[in-house]
């Protein structure tokens, strides 16, 4: 496919982001571990559309209310309750939840709102057991920078998680409940971008802003993005489920061929949502829903947020993610590095050991956590045991304590992969002492006296290596 000319094509581009929030579920105390894989109760339920505060029926849920179908529900002790059947009242909003979801406002430069009204959103798909969604608007009018420009955030809502799809037994979709429930952000920009790359720079900078607060759950299904394109004479469609970030130009390059297409046939392009596949092609999902599912909870009250409490969840905002960052990149860490480690899972725990450990340079623990795992998967073909917390926390103890050397910590981890214990093995790579690295030294020079100078210190050097820091070691070899 080749390169279109964006410009000339009036391509506009919006994101909507999906965040799930570390904390219980958004109205009930369940758990958001979704760690049980037996369900304790099922059964089975079917939807019907009603009309939203505006009075009309909306058309994607009459689409899915007119294929008729039944859905099977699986419910998990301690992580579903009543709530989630919707046979009890949502319970007060979880306020843990509510602060995230406003300092991930705050750090987007929207304006909050004051009084929150919890909405009922139609959604007639079986992801939720009531026929809607609980959502509300948090803020409006943000903004992030781009090496592009300004790109606003028209809203951003805290809302219920989906139950999670599990398949079809017998023609009737699954849902697990276990996910239903767990709050989520849900960030919407401005169709502000007018080309792939900057969709692709937006994605990325706004995902590593909410992982870098350390408030939003991590890993696989727990961020999705959909993106939003549209070009001259074409319409607005809705991509849901771009996982995967360099598959967005071709995602993007897709749709608009697809519309080309309609529009060369003089063919009429409706609004809909479309949902991406792994080789960057879309498929036909629904129309794209309007402002007609939307009413108001009326089982959970206003929400009023005053100045006095705004004002102490903006003193708790996390650092700024330029500021940590540039603050990274004085520990004198290389800049691919910086780059892992704000983009990891170990970010915390990065900080949290530069501060424990401050024997051992910042740059030395970033490689132990990302450049030696690496080293020890070629040098096995393959690990044969994962690295956790625990192995990197006491590796850096005896760093740390002075009891190996920085040398051998890939051959430590070799070992670790091998399935050794680090407190068994460490012995084998213990640092000696002055006198033990000059006595050493002597036996080498006398073994290999009629030898060259070079040659002998890297005999040294490798025999040595990793029992003695290797600047000190040359400073003893030149001293005789």
């Amino acid at each position: 496919m080749t390169d279109f000319d964006y410009t000339k094509l009036g391509f506009k581009s919006g994101l909507e982001i999906h965040q799930r929030l570390k904390s219980h579920k958004l109205f009930c105390d369940c758990s958001s571990d979704m760690a049980k894989t037996d369900f304790s109760i099922e059964a089975m339920r079917k939807l019907r559309a009603t009309p939203g505060e505006l009075g009309k029926i909306d058309i994607a849920a009459a689409f899915e209310a007119a294929k008729e179908q039944e859905f099977i529900y699986h419910g998990y002790k301690d992580e579903s309750c009543l709530v989630e059947w919707d046979e009890e009242p949502p319970h007060l909003i979880n306020q843990e939840a509510l602060n995230i979801a406003i300092k991930i406002a705050m750090l987007l430069n929207c304006n909050i709102v004051k009084n929150i009204q919890v909405m009922r959103k139609t959604v007639l798909d079986g992801s939720n057991t009531s026929g809607f969604q609980r959502t509300m608007l948090i803020g409006t009018d943000g903004f992030i920078d781009t090496s592009f420009g300004k790109v606003g955030i028209k809203y951003m809502i805290l809302e219920e998680e989906a139950a999670k799809n599990l398949g079809e037994e017998k023609g009737r979709k699954v849902w697990g409940l276990n996910r239903l429930g767990i709050p989520l952000v849900e960030i919407v920009t401005d169709p502000d971008m007018k080309n792939p790359e900057q969709v692709k720079e937006v994605a990325e900078k706004i995902g590593l802003m909410l992982r870098s607060t350390g408030l939003v759950l991590r890993g696989l299904g727990t961020i999705r993005q959909d993106i939003n394109v549209s070009i001259k004479k074409g319409d607005r469609t809705e991509i849901k489920g771009v996982q995967d970030i360099r598959l967005v130009k071709k995602v993007i390059d897709s749709e608009i061929q697809r519309q080309l297409d309609l529009i060369f046939k003089k063919k009429k392009i409706e609004r809909t949502v479309r949902s991406a596949l792994a080789d960057g092609s879309t498929k036909f999902m629904r129309p794209l829903p309007g402002g007609a599912r939307l009413y108001p909870e009326t089982d959970h009250p206003l929400i009023i947020l005053d100045n006095k409490k705004l004002a102490k969840i903006k003193k708790e905002l996390p650092e700024p993610l330029e500021k940590k960052k540039a603050r990274l990149e004085k520990l004198n860490i290389s800049k691919d590095l910086v780059k892992q480690i704000l983009h990891s899972t170990y970010l915390e725990f990065f900080e949290f050991l530069v501060k424990n450990y401050k024997n051992v340079r910042p740059s030395i623990i970033a490689k132990l956590l990302f450049s030696i795992p690496k080293e020890v998967e070629k040098k096995l073909g393959i690990i044969k045991g994962e690295f956790s917390e625990e192995h990197f926390l006491e590796i850096l103890e005896l760093l740390d304590k002075g009891r190996v050397a920085k040398e051998s910590v890939l051959d430590i981890m070799v070992e670790v992969a091998k399935g050794n214990q680090i407190s068994k093995i460490w012995k084998d790579y213990k640092m000696l002492s002055d006198s033990e690295i000059k006595k050493k030294v002597e036996e080498i020079k006398k073994k290999n006296k009629d030898a060259p100078e070079n040659k002998i210190i890297g005999i040294i050097m490798g025999e040595l290596r990793g029992k003695a820091d290797a600047q000190k070691i040359l400073k003893i070899v030149k001293s005789k």
